[in-house]
């Protein structure tokens, strides 16, 4: 690293300057802030110089000036937001150093630039519609950085701390894999980094040979979709991009019906394949479709989220929501093969990543002591996604699930331990409108009731959900939601599991051991539901 550039990139507002800066105190190195350093050369500001000269004229003068600081002594180089977009910039600034995006969402980028009477970008009545379209038109430019990085819930000192631990020691995951024993409908779950680029070869050896269509959404397509083409094409598939918009709430027949459309036009035959390229709601949507499509077709869970890759990619379940209740329509549809690529992990928000770390959380409630443990002692690497830590994460998890879903494909019996939280989890989703409160959220919500509900019926000790609630807290994780406790208990009577008119629990016994029952005290869950809730403002 010492004889090449460190090359921060990313919108307004995602942190390069500040970053960069304290990156640069970090690791010893010289900062070359590219705006402030254009500003001194023309004895102008950047938004003076494009309402006078024109953007054209303003992105010549930073084209020479980015030639110029890659031949200074290699340091720290926080561009403008536009100048990785520039192809010759780009190509230049990935020769010569290691180039990282800093990424965050649209709101995040705008709170942090206002006011923007100095951004020439996002003059307007509408700023906040601006810079999505802007980050829209750049982020298949910023793909192409060698690493991708989330700051919407860091602070400027956090991201320059992970990024020194990256850039001076990146341990690449060690790959591993592991396998979904189902006689004939058998798969492996591969997990590791840099696995992009190696779909089309994994698809080869899995005997996929049609058509694919891959189906993303729109924040995922333009980060790794391009990584992902160049991987099947490179090993002859025909590919087509299919992008749905982000988020719960178009996990929906109407969303579906639109797909089906999409692959009859595209030209896709019961040969071909879905790809489910995204996190948890892309592949229960995708995979929903694939099993529906001409009556089923195969599909792959290319999964970018960790709630995804530990859960929802494995094990066949898939499906779409209706008004009343999560995954109410849906099928068991096995994958042909999962690509867990824990560097997409990094590109994570912070929130998402802690939601995703909630099933792990689960997992060794359910049935790993030794796993919980881990997780105890592993807080602050998780939550700074280190590679290695996660990939471990994701192992651990992708097995236990493994072993109970070859016990019970089909959620007949065992398989309904892995609901532990999900009851509660799924009626807050539900009851609070989708996309407020994060599938993760939720189930830490509902493990938490699931574990006062086992201490309220004298299962477990009250030191046992003591423990829980202090590793979801360290975790960064929700102990309390703004819900109404009576639209909590309405959602829950239109749970899955609900039998007879009876709600079934996950209940805990101990660490690593847990069983299914029947909730006859409907007040000792009312009690455990009051737990989690707190009052409604206003």
């Amino acid at each position: 690293m010492s004889d090449r550039h460190i090359v921060l990139t990313g919108m307004m507002g995602s942190g390069k300057t500040a970053v960069g800066e304290r990156l640069a105190r970090r690791l010893g190195l010289p900062f070359y802030d590219a705006d402030s350093l254009l500003e001194a050369e023309v004895g102008r500001g950047i938004a003076d110089l494009f309402a006078g000269e024109g953007e054209a004229h303003f992105r010549a003068l930073e084209r020479q000036l980015v030639g110029r600081l890659l031949g200074e002594p290699p340091g720290v180089i926080a561009t403008g937001g536009g100048a990785f977009v520039d192809r010759e910039n780009r190509t230049r600034l990935k020769a010569a150093g290691t180039v990282v995006c800093l990424l965050a969402d649209p709101e995040t980028l705008l709170a942090r630039v206002a006011p923007t009477a100095h951004r020439p970008l996002l003059q307007g009545a509408d700023p906040l519609g601006r810079l999505r379209t802007l980050l829209e038109a750049r982020l298949p430019a910023y793909a192409e950085a060698h690493y991708l990085l989330d700051t919407s819930d860091r602070t400027a000192d956090e991201i320059a701390d992970l990024l020194g631990r990256l850039l001076q020691s990146r341990e690449p995951a060690p790959r591993r894999a592991v396998r979904v024993a189902l006689g004939e409908r058998s798969y492996d779950v591969h997990i590791g980094s840099d696995l992009l680029e190696e779909a089309g070869e994994r698809l080869r050896a899995a005997g996929v040979t049609g058509r694919v269509a891959i189906v993303t959404d729109a924040t995922v397509g333009p980060l790794y979709g391009g990584r992902l083409e160049g991987g099947l094409r490179k090993a002859g598939f025909e590919v087509t991009r299919i992008a749905v918009p982000a988020g719960e709430a178009f996990k929906s027949l109407e969303e579906a019906a639109r797909l089906y459309e999409a692959l009859l036009d595209a030209g896709l035959d019961r040969h071909g394949l879905l790809l489910a390229l995204g996190g948890g709601v892309i592949g229960d949507l995708a995979g929903f479709v694939a099993a529906t499509f001409l009556r089923g077709v195969p599909h792959v869970q290319v999964p970018t989220t960790l709630l995804a890759q530990v859960d929802s990619s494995v094990g066949g379940k898939v499906g779409v929501n209706l008004a009343r209740g999560k995954n109410l329509v849906g099928a068991f549809h096995q994958p042909r093969l999962v690509l867990a690529d824990v560097a997409c992990l990094r590109s994570l928000p912070l929130r998402q990543l802690r939601a995703g770390l909630a099933e792990v959380v689960k997992y060794g409630v359910i049935a790993d002591a030794a796993l919980f443990a881990w997780l105890e002692d592993h807080v602050e690497a998780l939550l700074a996604a280190e590679e290695r830590i996660l990939a471990d994460a994701v192992a651990a998890s992708c097995r236990i699930k493994a072993r109970i879903v070859q016990v019970d494909e089909r959620d007949a019996g065992a398989r309904a331990i892995l609901n532990f939280g999900h009851t509660v989890g799924h009626a807050i989703e539900v009851a609070g409108g989708y996309g407020r409160c994060l599938h993760g959220e939720g189930v830490a919500l509902g493990m938490l009731v699931a574990a006062e509900l086992s201490v309220r019926l004298g299962m477990c000790g009250r030191s046992l959900r003591e423990r829980l609630a202090s590793l979801l807290a360290r975790l960064g994780l929700p102990s309390h939601v703004g819900i109404r406790l009576e639209d909590l208990e309405k959602s829950i009577h239109y749970d899955k599991k609900m039998k007879d008119g009876m709600n079934y629990f996950v209940l805990t016994k101990n660490i690593g051991s847990v069983s299914v029952a029947p909730v006859f005290d409907r007040e000792a869950l009312r009690e455990s539901l009051a737990t989690i809730v707190s009052p409604l403002e206003g």
